[in-house]
């Protein structure tokens, strides 16, 4: 790797305030140094750590983590395929949900996100339970990998009904008028995301958008029922 981008890689965990025992903190050190090489092509990265503490006190200390990289060769994205896909047969339309293209460097990252796009894809067409595994297929003599993205979609679920708690005295009148999901309806995972970010100064101020969606699935009878929870200490 280029000098420049391991000077950028260490600058930024410099930047990081980590928390936890000395052994903690190298372990998590040396995670994000290899997914920093991964996220460049170097998908064998073998990284090794020392750590020495400097400076100690009961609420802070200071320690130097020395990571020693094994970056091995650097590798390019040939092409990825799907099986199992029969809900979204359309394998382009797929394909386009991940922003790394055929022949870029094969970056951890890229392909993360690529997968929770899929993810949302499919929730939005009620396959609640989705899941995805990806299969590397290395090609050392060309530093090619090809990925086969191994689909479960479960089964499609329909809105049996939904609820929405929480809403006090300081709701807008009309919360729930926009609330898009109906008894009925398929499934629509953004339509969900869409109303709680529409309302998320009602969430507590530490919690998460996803937080306040709660889904109870029917496997039998392929219904959902739908649960909006703004409640500052929500109770099961």
């Amino acid at each position: 790797m280029a000098y420049a981008d391991q000077e950028r890689i260490v600058a930024s965990l410099k930047r990081g305030t980590y928390r936890g025992s000395a052994d903690g903190v190298e372990e998590e050190v040396i995670e994000r140094v290899r997914a920093a090489w991964q996220d460049r092509g170097y998908f064998k990265v073998q990284v090794r750590g020392d750590v020495k503490m400097l400076t100690g006190s009961p609420t802070s200390s200071r320690i130097a983590v020395t990571a020693l990289v094994d970056e091995g060769q650097q590798y390019r994205l040939r092409e990825i395929t799907f099986k199992n896909n029969r809900a979204i047969s359309n394998t382009r339309a797929l394909r386009n949900l991940f922003p790394t293209k055929d022949g870029d460097v094969f970056s951890r990252k890229e392909i993360a996100k690529g997968l929770e796009n899929l993810s949302k894809a499919y929730g939005q067409v009620g396959y609640v339970n989705f899941t995805s595994i990806p299969n590397t297929g290395i090609d050392d003599e060309r530093e090619l990998i090809d990925l086969d993205i191994d689909v479960d979609e479960g089964k499609q679920f329909y809105v049996s009904s939904v609820n929405v708690l929480g809403l006090g005295e300081g709701a807008p009148h009309n919360t729930t008028e926009d609330l898009l999901l109906k008894p009925g309806d398929v499934y629509n995972q953004r339509l969900a995301d869409l109303f709680v970010e529409n309302h998320a100064s009602l969430l507590p101020t530490d919690a998460s958008p996803n937080s306040g969606i709660h889904l109870r699935p029917d496997e039998k009878s392929g219904m959902v029922a739908v649960t909006f929870d703004f409640r500052r200490c929500p109770t099961d």
